[in-house]
């Protein structure tokens, strides 16, 4: 079994733990709110990621810019609201909700641009820098405002962590990867394994931050 056949499965089977295991918080736990509704966006991810590849399977064609565009805006929509409630402060509030709506405007702008139905690396490269930006923001935050909790049993610690080196590597693969097809294929073959392995140990982030829920803090962010 090829390779990218075996890390595909790990991807689909860590994707779909993870689904199950927001499921599990969210009907066994009643852990919506606490959990800060991740089941939403994990569902999302399935759909996209997961279901999308057995649908083509079926021999329905459906272009893949219909659920990856609409990715974009669920990603920054759902993190923008998922870190908001680590910031009492309105200051950090309004930087978040400020950066992500510029965001939104840059996605669709060099989303506009486009011809065809195919998604931008200038739309891309916006998810990465936002992702990196709020990631960096909140390291910064917590840096400044510590408390006694310590920072592993912070669900909030882990989606960073996910999303820093997520859009790390992503950056990386992005700007070299044209380049690499034209000089050096199996260097851009190990580059795109590489990068199946951080897509799963992302989500196995997303599951350990999971397990921190019970920690998570329901601040009075609902009057905000």
């Amino acid at each position: 079994m090829k390779i990218n056949v075996v890390l595909n499965y790990l991807y689909d089977m860590v994707v779909l733990i993870t689904m199950l295991y927001s499921f599990y918080l969210l009907f066994w736990k009643k852990y919506g709110k606490k959990q800060r509704h991740f089941y939403l966006y994990i569902v999302f991810i399935f759909i996209v990621d997961v279901l999308r590849k057995y649908i083509e399977h079926l021999r329905y064609e459906i272009d893949q810019f219909y659920f990856y565009f609409p990715l974009f805006f669920v990603t920054i929509c759902y993190f923008a609201y998922f870190f908001i409630q680590e910031y009492k402060d309105v200051l950090n509030r309004i930087l978040l909700i400020f950066t992500s709506l510029l965001s939104i405007f840059f996605v669709v702008f060099f989303q506009y641009k486009v011809n065809d139905l195919t998604i931008s690396t200038s739309t891309l490269l916006v998810l990465i820098v936002y992702q990196l930006f709020i990631v960096l923001q909140w390291f910064w935050y917590i840096i400044n405002h510590t408390d006694e909790q310590k920072i592993t049993d912070k669900q909030a610690f882990w989606v960073s962590c996910a999303l820093l080196i997520w859009s790390t590597f992503a950056l990386f693969r992005m700007y070299p990867m044209y380049d690499l097809n034209k000089i050096d294929n199996n260097f851009l073959s190990i580059i795109i394994y590489f990068f199946s392995v951080i897509n799963i140990v992302t989500y196995l982030l997303y599951l350990r931050g999971l397990k921190c829920v019970n920690h998570n803090v329901l601040r009075s962010f609902n009057h905000f």
